[in-house]
């Protein structure tokens, strides 16, 4: 049974811990796959301006999302710590580049609060699916599948297929 698994039967949920301008948001761990250290993104012509573009993944070709710009964040100033996730939405693997991703957490089930109602009427606030509370932390859980729309991912996966 996988970590992820044996948490889930615990009443636990794992997350990956990322930052976006210094506010801390995750991904449930079973939609992670890897973390990558910043590489070079090939641009996409006519691409959405939240698509940085593609990587060349060993075998693959994958396109990159950019959270910050999707959230619609300000561009970071220390790229040195930029990190790829990639994970999977709905059936296609995508790289989402985050600025640091900071730890894998263990939280339980009854410390994760739903989103406030208010949150739905920003435009990024229906990516939200919870709030974590880890100590005096407030951890912002993304869902990812609502990151990028089904028509994105079509739009996608016919450029990098």
């Amino acid at each position: 049974m996988t970590p992820a698994a044996t948490a889930k039967k615990k009443n636990l949920r794992q997350i990956l811990v990322f930052s976006l301008r210094g506010e801390e948001m995750a991904l449930p761990i079973e939609s992670v796959r890897e973390v990558l250290m910043m590489q070079l993104i090939h641009p996409l012509v006519q691409a959405p301006d939240f698509i940085e573009g593609v990587i060349h993944l060993r075998k693959f070709v994958l396109a990159v999302v950019s959270l910050r710009k999707r959230l619609g964040f300000t561009p970071c100033e220390d790229v040195s710590r930029e990190r790829i996730i990639i994970c999977k939405v709905n059936t296609m693997i995508i790289g989402l580049m985050v600025d640091n991703v900071s730890q894998v957490l263990t939280v339980p089930e009854r410390d994760i609060q739903p989103a406030p109602d208010i949150l739905s009427l920003q435009r990024s606030g229906h990516y939200v699916s919870g709030l974590a509370r880890v100590g005096e932390r407030v951890i912002t859980l993304l869902d990812i599948e609502r990151v990028i729309t089904r028509e994105e991912l079509t739009r996608l996966s016919e450029v990098t297929a």
